[in-house]
């Protein structure tokens, strides 16, 4: 009994022990991330795609133009050209739903993403659905954290997730016009 009773608290204070980063982290942090000031005009991506083991499977090139209309609605407007010569188009319509929070759509986007910033990150929640085999398609559950660097570059991180198993992850760097 009494090493049944160790085991269990060996495992209960592993795993209070283990944080995940949230976005209230970086509300003190500067200098702070403004997406409509941020995705406003021309911006360049340059990325990685890694998969489940690390391993550097793609690369990419992104340009990506922003604006936002007069009720605050914003257009991300993103094409990438990868290492193998495929391209990909998405257009994001990033919404206002509060204070510091936004509602994302676009076309490979399954229901609406979740974006909310503080300080200089912004984080992003949503399931994108993707190519699989030749006829195929898959959803993952994607979290984005982008973070605005003091020279104006945001340092992106991407975890790509499956059944709650990690399946891929996205390094970007964006750099305004």
């Amino acid at each position: 009994m009494i090493l049944k009773t160790i085991y269990t608290f060996i495992l209960l204070t592993l795993f209070v022990g283990c944080s995940t980063m949230e976005i209230e982290d970086f509300s003190e942090a500067t200098p702070t991330f403004v997406p409509e000031q941020y995705f406003n005009g021309e911006l360049t991506a340059y990325g990685i795609v890694k998969d489940r083991s690390g391993k550097i499977i793609r690369s990419f090139k992104g340009d990506l133009v922003g604006s936002w209309d007069k009720n605050g609605v914003g257009t991300l407007d993103e094409s990438f050209v990868y290492n193998d010569g495929e391209t990909q188009k998405r257009i994001w319509t990033l919404t206002p739903n509060g204070s510091n929070s936004y509602i994302g759509t676009a076309g490979d986007i399954v229901g609406e993403a979740q974006m909310r910033n503080a300080g200089n990150t912004v984080m992003i929640d949503y399931t994108m659905r993707v190519p699989y085999g030749k006829d195929d398609t898959i959803d993952i559950n994607v979290r984005d954290w982008l973070h605005l660097q003091e020279d104006g570059v945001i340092i992106n991180h991407s975890k790509m997730k499956k059944f709650g198993f990690e399946v891929g992850e996205l390094v970007i760097t964006i750099i305004k016009k």
